[in-house]
């Protein structure tokens, strides 16, 4: 194998395999998703850990959490982010990237190709937040930083490769430690 593949697979090793169990997985996140949306619907606002990598950079695989509550459909826009049933016990935590009527188009600040499609009454709820990196105060997304985030990455899509590539590098290697033996920091 080249040096180049090696690399590139060094660097997505850390993202697992979740194939094999996607079954009960999407049976553990419907259930999970329909007691949410119990709550969703009386008018609380409710922490969601994030799971999966489709929101990098900015949302990070069981670290962060993200805060939704409920929201009327017809006012869903482009360049919100919102927990949605894509398709039977399927649900994704994206950003709506396109909205023709009532149809959305979503797809995460992480991903480099491929959307996922659902109507706005498949909508469960809107984030209006993130907890990230263990702190306690939230960004919420109507933030100076959540909305220049916005505004500079979603645009990013067509170079994103090369900019999660540099970015698992740089972590990666934080990850490594300055002895290069894994003794820096997880998170």
């Amino acid at each position: 194998m080249s040096l180049r593949g090696k690399i590139r697979n060094w660097l997505n090793s850390e993202q697992p395999d979740y194939t094999a169990g996607k079954n009960v997985l999407s049976k553990q996140n419907a259930l999970y998703v329909a007691s949410l949306r119990t709550f969703i619907n009386e008018g609380r606002t409710v922490e969601f850990p994030v799971r999966g990598w489709s929101m990098r950079i900015f949302v990070e695989h069981e670290r962060d959490k993200a805060i939704l509550q409920a929201c009327k459909p017809e006012e869903l826009k482009r360049g919100d982010v919102v927990l949605a049933e894509v398709a039977k016990e399927h649900y994704v935590l994206h950003r709506i990237i396109k909205v023709e009527g009532d149809h959305l188009t979503l797809m995460g600040d992480g991903n480099l190709r491929g959307t996922e499609e659902c109507e706005r009454k498949d909508v469960v709820a809107l984030v209006i937040g993130f907890i990230r990196k263990g702190k306690t105060t939230p960004d919420y997304v109507t933030s100076r930083k959540w909305r220049w985030y916005s505004k500079v990455w979603v645009p990013l899509l067509p170079i994103r490769r090369p900019l999660i590539l540099g970015w698992r590098l740089i972590n990666r290697l934080r990850l490594l430690g300055p002895d290069g033996l894994g003794t820096g920091t997880d998170r």
